[in-house]
């Protein structure tokens, strides 16, 4: 399927929709800037710092034996 066969459909689609909720989805999309990996990589966590998290996690578990 080619890109404006692909755009035609979304249009009538969304055309169509009475929902609320993903109108608003559509719409945070449409103004979400692009990836900015320098902003992203400040927001990340390190391996250790997530294999932490990860094991108190586990923790918390409702594990059975």
């Amino acid at each position: 399927m080619d890109i404006a066969t692909q755009k035609g459909n979304l249009i009538k689609w969304i055309q169509e929709l009475d929902d609320s909720e993903i109108l608003d989805k559509l719409e945070f999309i449409k103004s979400e800037e692009t990836f900015d990996s320098e902003k992203e990589w400040k927001r990340s966590i390190s391996i250790e710092e997530a294999r932490i998290k990860s094991k108190e996690f586990s923790k918390r578990l409702p594990w059975k034996k």
